[in-house]
């Protein structure tokens, strides 16, 4: 099931977002393995070529890159709504 935490962080990558945060990555790697459909999750490598940037580990490291489906985006839009927003 999913929370408020899940839909606020869905919220983030929601056109898109490179993933520094531990607590960020766990909870999308939640929202996948409960529904695939609605996330995409972007590996290093292809992230790398997406962002045009070369992850060295010279600096801190992404998780991975994240952007919504529209099926994610249509869940999103109803959780808001669900809240009047």
């Amino acid at each position: 099931m999913l929370k408020q935490e899940h839909f606020e962080v869905m919220e983030a990558v929601k056109e898109g977002a490179t993933v520094y945060s531990y607590l960020d990555a766990k909870r999308l790697r939640e929202i996948h393995n409960h529904n695939s459909e609605l996330i995409h999750i972007v590996g290093l490598k292809e992230l790398e070529v997406i962002t045009n940037t070369k992850f060295n580990g010279a600096e801190q490291l992404p998780y991975f890159g994240a952007i919504l489906t529209e099926k994610g985006k249509e869940v999103l839009e109803n959780f808001n709504s669900d809240l009047g927003q």
